[in-house]
């Protein structure tokens, strides 16, 4: 079998102090998420992102888009689409997520992600090195899941605007964990690539995963700071567990332990 996983960013790379800091305060993590999807599916479950991106958000493909963009073209990101406003207005928004996360599973994919909790040491670190650290990890958390299953995969990223030689950096780090490390990344075939995501109804998914995760993420971290955004964990917290690959987790960048989010109340039947 071969996969293809799809990332893209959640949080903030940079520092963070607390949520109402008068600088720091976009987001208590960073990390990456996407899917992970059985090479064979991927055509069918784009056709079926597709569809339900365009009936779900047919008000705004008429009404905003302003440069009148083909629907394929036309992306809604996910930081905007998941907001406290959106899921608490549109139940069309919450039913329709969740039949998304049981298509993914129905079809052998999951939800992929790997995050850190905002440190006094990641606040040091510069960000190219957290970067790399998420995407290395990432990589090998799909790793063990492939070398588990005998199968590949390949590593699709939506392109970064840092620059090429920002881009050589991380994939020469990726190259070094398929070829040099002890413990070596054997199934993936490649060193990650790099799209245009409204070219790519994958890695428009993968942002909404991330917008989503960022939400998540946040409230797990730091529950107390984003005691509002529990209504993420609510609506979506046992459909993403259901969907999530094995060993995904919120860590912080000096400690071992991963969270998940395993306390969310009872989703709403689609």
């Amino acid at each position: 079998m071969h996969y293809i996983a799809y990332l893209d960013e959640f949080g903030h790379i940079g520092p963070y102090v607390s949520r109402r800091h008068e600088r720091h305060k976009t987001s208590p993590v960073f990390g990456l998420a996407g899917l992970l999807i059985p090479a064979d599916q991927v055509r069918e479950f784009a056709i079926y992102f597709y569809k339900l991106k365009c009936h779900l958000l047919a008000w705004e493909l008429e009404n905003n888009n302003p440069d009148n963009l083909p629907p394929y073209r036309w992306e809604k990101k996910g930081a905007a689409l998941y907001t406290v406003r959106n899921i608490e207005k549109y139940l069309s928004l919450r039913r329709a997520t969740q039949r998304l996360l049981r298509h993914l599973s129905s079809v052998g994919g999951h939800v992929v992600y790997v995050g850190v909790t905002k440190t006094e040491a990641s606040a040091e670190a510069p960000t190219s090195n957290l970067f790399r650290t998420v995407l290395i990890e990432t990589i090998r958390l799909i790793d063990h899941h492939c070398q588990g299953d005998n199968a590949t995969f390949a590593v699709l990223l939506d392109e970064q605007q840092a620059g090429n030689e920002w881009r050589e950096h991380q994939v020469e780090a990726c190259t070094t964990a398929m070829f040099e490390a002890a413990d070596k990344c054997r199934a993936l075939i490649e060193p990650p690539l790099q799209a245009e995501s409204h070219l790519y109804q994958t890695l428009q998914c993968a942002d909404w995963m991330c917008g989503l995760m960022g939400r998540l993420a946040a409230h797990a971290s730091r529950p107390d700071e984003y005691e509002d955004w529990a209504i993420f964990a609510k609506h979506f917290g046992q459909s993403i567990n259901d969907a999530l690959l094995p060993r995904s987790g919120l860590v912080a960048l000096d400690l071992p332990n991963t969270q998940e989010f395993a306390e969310p109340a009872q989703t709403e039947p689609a």
